[in-house]
Parts: C-alpha cells; sequence; structure tokens
C-alpha cells in the first residue's frame, strides 16, 4: 500500500517544479476582410496585426521568453486560400519583416525585423505585471496567378501561438495561448484593353468594281472563366464622303484566361459607289466604340 502512496507524492513534487516558473499569456489577431481585392497583374499586399500580453509570477526571477509562431492554414500544404463552392487555389504568404521578407512560421524564433524566416521571439521584462505586445504581420497575394477565376477566397484556419523559447528561438513547451484567424479576398469579375485598335483605313476608289476591305486588330484580358460579349456601336455603319460603309468584329463572345485574346475590327465598303469628292484625294473619320460586357 505503500507504494502507491509514494508515487503520489512523487507527481505532487513534480507538479509544483512545473509551477514556478508559470507564464500566463492571451493572443489576438486581426482578420484580412473580404474587400481585399485581387488582381492577377498586380500583388495584393494587407498588413494584420498579432498582439496579446503575458504575466508571469512575482517569484519568478527568470525573465522568460516567449516565441509566437503562425501556422500554414488550412491544407493543402503551404499557404492557399480555397475559392468558395469551388476547388480552385490562391496562394498567399504572410511576412513578419517587411512584404516579401521574413517569412512568419512555426520554426525557429527569431526578431521581427530579421529577414530570416520563421516566428517571432521577444523576452519579457523585469517585472511579474502584465506585458502587452504589438506586432504587424504582412500578408501577400503574389502575382501572377492567372488561372484563378473570379469568387470570394479564404483560409480560415490560420492559428497564431505562444509558447516558452529558449533565448536561441527554439520552442520549450505546450502552448500557452493560441488565437486563429482568417484571410480572404476576392476576384471580381473583370475586362480591359490590353491593346486598343489602331485606326481602321479603308482606301477606296470611286465607281471600283471589288468592295474596299481593312481590319484594325486589338487585345482583351478578362478574369480567367469570365464570360463576354463585345458589341461594336450603334452605329456598325455609317457615310463618309458619301461612301457607305459597315463595320463587324470578328468575334462577339469570347471566354476569358486572364492572358490578351486577339480580336479585329472588320471594315467593308461596297462596290460601286461615287462617293462625294472634288479633288485628287479626299480623307474623313467617324469614331465607333467597342462595347464589352462581362
Amino acid at each position: 500500500m505503500k507504494k502507491p502512496a509514494l508515487k503520489l507524492l512523487v507527481m505532487a513534487v513534480l507538479g509544483s517544479c512545473g509551477s514556478a516558473h508559470a507564464v500566463i499569456c492571451n493572443i489576438t489577431a486581426t482578420s484580412v476582410p473580404l474587400t481585399t481585392l485581387y488582381k492577377s497583374g498586380t500583388a495584393t499586399q494587407v498588413t494584420g496585426t498579432i498582439s496579446g500580453s503575458c504575466t508571469r509570477e512575482a517569484a519568478d526571477i527568470a525573465r522568460p521568453y516567449i516565441y509566437i509562431g503562425i501556422n500554414q492554414g488550412e491544407p493543402p500544404a503551404g499557404r492557399s486560400m480555397t475559392r468558395q463552392n469551388g476547388t480552385q487555389l490562391l496562394s498567399y504568404e504572410i511576412y513578419h519583416r517587411t512584404y516579401g521578407s521574413g517569412v512568419w512560421t512555426e520554426g525557429t524564433g527569431v526578431t521581427n525585423t530579421s529577414a530570416t524566416n520563421g516566428g517571432v521571439l521577444y523576452r519579457m521584462a523585469n517585472n511579474a505585471t502584465a506585458q502587452a505586445f504589438s506586432f504587424p504581420y504582412y500578408m501577400q497575394i503574389p502575382t501572377p496567378q492567372a488561372t484563378a477565376p473570379a469568387g470570394i477566397y479564404d483560409d480560415l484556419a490560420v492559428t497564431a501561438t505562444i509558447r516558452l523559447s529558449t533565448a536561441a528561438g527554439s520552442a520549450t513547451g505546450a502552448v500557452l495561448a493560441a488565437t486563429s484567424f482568417g484571410v480572404s479576398a476576392s476576384i471580381q469579375h473583370s475586362c480591359y484593353f490590353s491593346t486598343s485598335p489602331a485606326p481602321l483605313v479603308l482606301n477606296y476608289t470611286s465607281f471600283t468594281a471589288s468592295p474596299a476591305t481593312a481590319s484594325a486588330g486589338f487585345a482583351l484580358s478578362c478574369t480567367y472563366n469570365t464570360p463576354y460579349t463585345l458589341v461594336i456601336g450603334p452605329p456598325s455603319t455609317g457615310t463618309l464622303l458619301g461612301l457607305n460603309y459597315s463595320l463587324a468584329l470578328s468575334a462577339a463572345t469570347g471566354t476569358g484566361s486572364a492572358a490578351p485574346q486577339n480580336f479585329s475590327v472588320n471594315g467593308t465598303v461596297a462596290a460601286g459607289q461615287s462617293g462625294i469628292c472634288t479633288t485628287s484625294s479626299c480623307t474623313a473619320s467617324q469614331a465607333h466604340t467597342i462595347t464589352v460586357g462581362f
């Protein structure tokens, strides 16, 4: 009957030793809002904050090191947001120094101003009151990610944790506090003219037996998988120098690939027209509009 009593006594002694260096912490993090808009042509950068406080026992003369790590979020491996109601991914990264420098991970702790990857390490002050901390984090969605279609992307399982640490930045114990925060972004349907059409020049000779034709090319870039329509005019016809002409596009619809897609405006002046010109040659021009709907 004495062995169980001895075991209980040993456990009690071990428990009191462990509590001699107690540290109590709390931690919060700001989430990256859904208003973050990503366009595949430019990197998106948003700053958030990891903050909280830690208190150590008054009897503890040691000044513990505290280590703050940020995990990789939801699967798959690496930092990726998943499109809601879909499977497409949008990669991102979190940094502790500045955009593109010092990836914030759960690895060896370093100062928040270091360019080295890892967690953020700081040492508590020499008192027992609550010691607040606040560190910015820098979330960046790099470019290009052209095959990401329009939609809302998120990673809601990013976790920041506090652990005790060695002076070298290695975590030494269980999690003292943890908080989860989300990163999210939206990609909106969009289109733009990556190359505008050049002036369309129709050279015509009075009473010619053949129609005069010409083309002017342009390029359109739209969000991946975005359907769109193209219309010229109204009007798509006109009269210049007494010559009736018509305009048509090489295609009336398309689906975005995020890369420039080539189209043309095709013009025609029907044969057999006399026109109005009192000199050896005459010129005139008229503006028309190409409208893209998506």
